[in-house]
């Protein structure tokens, strides 16, 4: 009986090695700056859906809650985009957000009215700030062709969206 659960023991720990080993062979080469990028593009993409729910929901003034909504919209879709992306180099994507976008979107929680507008605008103007800049450092980094082709084919929105998000905070501003 000992014998037995030896045998079934490395039986099953030599699988485990080999399904990792297979799951490295499978990979198709993505560089570290590349899979990053991905990783930090679909959280961020994630906080941006969460976020424009928040804003269509709690939102105090229209333009707000229009805004939220077409973040929820054109983020889902390039957050499909992306798992598609993510889903033909093997790379599995996280599903949650960072404990940064989460200690935000937090703060943005306990806020109402006025100051949840305000302080929303303000959010997505930083946010699409440092997308651009990410999208715009993976443009020069990347080794992939598809990933720079994603990030390429995503920056022209993540720029609309920084255009409508500044109109939308200096509004807010001017409100108060």
């Amino acid at each position: 009986m000992g014998a037995y659960f030896k045998y079934l023991t490395a039986a099953v720990v030599w699988n485990l090695v080999a399904s990792s080993a297979m799951a490295v062979a499978a990979d198709t080469g993505l560089n570290a700056t590349d899979r990053e990028f991905i990783n930090k593009a679909a959280q961020g993409g994630q906080m941006e859906v969460l976020a424009g729910k928040l804003a269509a929901q709690r939102g105090l003034d229209p333009a707000v809650k229009h805004f939220g909504q077409k973040m929820v919209t054109d983020h889902t879709v390039a957050n499909m985009q992306l798992k598609k992306l993510a889903d033909s180099k093997l790379v599995n994507l996280p599903d949650s957000i960072s404990a940064d976008e989460r200690d935000a979107l937090g703060k943005l929680e306990t806020l109402n009215g006025n100051d949840f507008d305000k302080a929303y605008s303000q959010m997505m103007v930083e946010d699409h700030m440092a997308d651009i800049s990410d999208f715009e450092k993976e443009l020069k980094k990347a080794q992939d062709a598809d990933v720079k082709a994603f990030a390429e084919q995503t920056l022209p929105t993540l720029r609309h969206h920084l255009m409508l998000a500044k109109r939308l905070s200096a509004a807010e501003k001017k409100s108060r």
